[in-house]
């Protein structure tokens, strides 16, 4: 399958969905390619991208020396890991 059809394969919502794991270099090279080759050639989708790109920034100016308190860490993380585990029992 070529990389112009694998680019029309990708919904515009799911690109949306996976604006963050591009911005945080959080997925593979292969799907950054994707991502990145829908967001050159979908106008939309490149709005909703640096719209999102400048949110991340504006957080990490006012809020990047800021860390959360141990105690709401740790409660996060148990929500995090309960709900993993409810979701994965819901497909079984």
């Amino acid at each position: 399958m070529s990389e112009q059809a694998d680019y029309e394969r990708l919904d515009c919502s799911a690109v949306i969905a996976d604006v963050y794991l591009l911005l945080d270099s959080e997925c593979d090279e292969a799907s950054r390619t994707r991502l990145q080759q829908h967001l050159d050639d979908c106008g939309s989708c490149l709005e909703a991208y640096g719209i999102e790109e400048k949110v991340k920034a504006l957080l990490s100016r006012k809020c990047g020396g800021e860390h959360a308190p141990e105690g709401l860490r740790e409660r996060l993380m148990i929500e995090i890991r309960r709900t993993v585990v409810v979701n994965v029992r819901e497909y079984e």
